[in-house]
C-alpha cells in the first residue's frame, strides 16, 4: 500500500518549505552555511601554507595574511555554530558544527600522530566546503523554493 504524502500534508496543511522556514528564514540559513564555508576555506588554506618553503620574507608575508583571515574564521565559527543551535531542525547544520568542536579539539590537545593532526584540518576543509557548496548551489533552492528568482 502507497501512501499519497502530497494529498497528506495538504490535509494538515503543511508546504514542503514550511519546515525549515518556520524556525529561520533562508538568510539566517546562509549565514550559517556561509560561515561554515569561509572557515573551511581559511583552514585549507592556512594547510595549504604548511607546504610552502619558509624564507624570511616568506614567514612575514604569511604572518601578515594568514592571522587576521584566522581571527575572522574563528569569530565565523562561534556565529555558525550559534545559529546551527538555533536552527537545529537541519542536521546537516548540527554536523558542520560537531565537526567544528572536533576540528578545535584536536587542534587544541594535538590528538594522534602527527600524520592525523597534519590531516584533519584537510579532512574538515574539504568537507566543510564540499557541503556548504552544495547548500549554496543545490539544496537552498529545494529548502525555500518559494523564494526562487523568477518564481
Amino acid at each position: 500500500m502507497q501512501v499519497n504524502w502530497e494529498s497528506k500534508r495538504e490535509q494538515i496543511g503543511v508546504s514542503l518549505s514550511e519546515g525549515l522556514s518556520t524556525r529561520g528564514n533562508r538568510s539566517q540559513y546562509d549565514v550559517a552555511y556561509g560561515c561554515f564555508l569561509f572557515c573551511g576555506l581559511v583552514v585549507l588554506s592556512i594547510s595549504a601554507v604548511a607546504y610552502v618553503p619558509m624564507g624570511e620574507g616568506t614567514a612575514v608575508f604569511l604572518l601578515f595574511w594568514a592571522v587576521p583571515p584566522f581571527f575572522v574564521s574563528f569569530v565565523c565559527m562561534l556565529i555558525g555554530i550559534v545559529l546551527s543551535v538555533r536552527l537545529w531542525q537541519d542536521r546537516t547544520l548540527l554536523i558542520l558544527s560537531v565537526m567544528s568542536v572536533l576540528l578545535i579539539g584536536v587542534m587544541i590537545f594535538e590528538y594522534g600522530s602527527s600524520a592525523f593532526y597534519n590531516a584533519v584540518p584537510v579532512v574538515y576543509g574539504i568537507g566543510v566546503v564540499t557541503v556548504s557548496g552544495v547548500w549554496f548551489l543545490i539544496l537552498r533552492g529545494k529548502r525555500f523554493p518559494h523564494l526562487r528568482k523568477g518564481a
